[in-house]
């Protein structure tokens, strides 16, 4: 009998794997490349692995206009260009597919380490919810960093899980432990030191949380951890792109990277960039993670309830996980939606939980229940076909930058100027050679060449012109408000000096 019972939870374990597969495939890739590069995040990532494949510069890649990238570390772009070589160039699959994988890497690994710890059930549950959840799922088919960076602060966390319950066996517990600080390393070559900092703060928030412990006990509890000779793992892996990257650019990377975009943008100090009140993340959550939004202030309201739910570790964990990293962005002055997605995780795993104990307390109920929730996710399912099939098409046809640059192309295919406007998609599109300026010194040298020169820049600075350049010198061809219906970017008009007028 217990050869057959271990026979069906395999076969069990297979179809749920299975469901998952399929579930991942038709969320993340059904018409992954049909739509255009939509963010400037992907028109960077495009720019940045194109030129590592044309220019060699792997250690520190460059845009279309040879400035050196150090908003983000290389991981992604490295990625990005392996994909386009092995594709045959970069484009748009090679740009989103490292998301893509990263998402269903989340799940997967997910629903292994349920079923690893004796949880499979819960495992399924939440890695369903997760790829169901609407933000997640749209994140997935975008060509961004958040979604690696969560895939590896997701699989590190649950690597690090695994190997608690494995402290039995030294060998498997640094196993599973070391597995987890290569994750981490990754993180931080994705995106900093902010995947450090997450895990950190939810393995922090866990060790003081555990009530009825003496000081000593907490203290043992430090001495036994891993983080003697994790962290130093993750710095010998990640340090040496950062001081030869640093050294590299003249100290850049610390003022660019380390800080303007992570201390600058965290605390307010970045004058250019929106901030966004304390509660920025409350509302986005309701919408970013529907449907299961819908349930989660039932679950809060049970597991306060119910002694079972609220004793059970992974309930604890999961709520904790989601929490800490919600509460901790939330201090920070400057945010984005998805800055969040690191956190999802930890919400699929409590809602998990809280379905888990609810099908073992509802015996009557569980036929129910389950088509309930299988009805919910092929919701999700059809939803994003319908989104796919119909909104998509309609949301591209307004999207103006490959018309655009084709139109510029076809005129010529010398240098493009890009003249105090950050249009990274456009750029992407136009192609080299390109470049960009800033002083009106510099744009009055290239409206007087005499072969035909292109510059792309800012409506308002039309208006600015005749104090700073001859009359005439330069005349309007294009309009970017003339390809759309809709707002977009900031107007941006595209010149021509008097060479391009005469046709010479």
């Amino acid at each position: 009998m217990t050869a057959i019972g271990d026979l069906l939870k395999h076969h069990r374990r297979l179809l749920q794997t299975g469901v998952l597969l399929v579930l991942c495939g038709v969320l993340f890739f059904t018409g992954l490349g049909d739509r255009d590069l939509t963010s400037s995040h992907e028109a960077r990532a495009a720019q940045n692995a194109q030129t590592i494949l044309d220019e060699g510069h792997w250690l520190v890649p460059r845009l279309f206009d040879r400035h050196l990238e150090l908003q983000k570390p290389p991981m992604y772009y490295w990625l990005v260009a392996c994909l386009g070589w092995m594709l045959g160039g970069v484009d748009v699959w090679a740009v989103r597919l490292p998301a893509a994988l990263a998402a269903i890497a989340s799940v997967l690994f997910l629903f292994y380490a349920g079923v690893r710890s004796g949880r499979a059930t819960v495992g399924f549950l939440a890695a369903a919810i997760l790829a169901t959840f609407v933000h997640f799922t749209w994140l997935a088919r975008v060509g961004r960093i958040d979604m690696p960076l969560a895939s590896s602060v997701t699989i590190a966390l649950t690597a690090f899980h695994l190997g608690n319950l494995a402290d039995n066996s030294r060998h498997g517990r640094w196993a599973w432990h070391g597995f987890g600080y290569g994750m981490l390393a990754i993180g931080v070559l994705l995106k900093g030191p902010i995947a450090l900092v997450l895990p950190g703060m939810i393995a922090g928030t866990c060790w003081l949380s555990q009530a009825g412990l003496r000081l000593r006990d907490h203290l043992a509890l430090l001495r036994s951890t891993t983080l003697g000779w994790g962290i130093p793992l993750v710095l010998a892996i990640t340090s040496p792109w950062f001081v030869w990257a640093n050294h590299r650019t003249n100290n850049q990377l610390w003022e660019v990277f380390f800080w303007y975009h992570n201390v600058e943008r965290g605390l307010g100090g970045a004058e250019a960039l929106a901030w966004h009140p304390w509660w920025f993340y409350g509302p986005r959550a309701v919408v970013d993670l529907l449907p299961w939004s819908l349930i989660a202030p039932w679950a809060i309201y049970v597991f306060f309830r119910n002694g079972a739910i609220r004793n059970d570790p992974l309930a604890r964990g999961g709520l904790v996980w989601f929490s800490t990293i919600a509460l901790f962005l939330s201090l920070m002055r400057f945010k984005r939606a998805d800055y969040l997605l690191p956190a999802y995780p930890g919400l699929a795993i409590f809602l998990g939980v809280g379905l888990e104990h609810w099908l073992h307390e509802n015996e009557t109920k569980r036929l129910r229940m389950t088509l309930s929730f299988g009805t919910i996710v092929c919701g999700c399912v059809v939803g994003w076909l319908v989104y796919l099939t119909w909104f998509v098409p309609a949301e591209e046809r307004d999207w103006p930058y490959r018309t655009i640059a084709r139109e510029i192309r076809e005129r010529t295919d010398g240098p493009v100027i890009f003249f105090r406007a950050e249009s990274h998609l456009l750029t992407y599109h136009v192609g080299k050679p390109v470049d960009t300026i800033l002083e009106w010194e510099n744009l009055a040298i290239w409206a007087e060449r005499s072969y035909p020169v292109y510059i792309v820049m800012p409506e308002a600075c039309i208006h600015q012109m005749r104090d700073h350049l001859p009359a005439n010198a330069l005349e309007p061809l294009l309009f970017t408000k003339d390809f759309v219906t809709g707002k977009r970017d900031r107007p941006l008009v595209v010149m021509r000096n008097r060479a391009a007028r005469l046709g010479l």
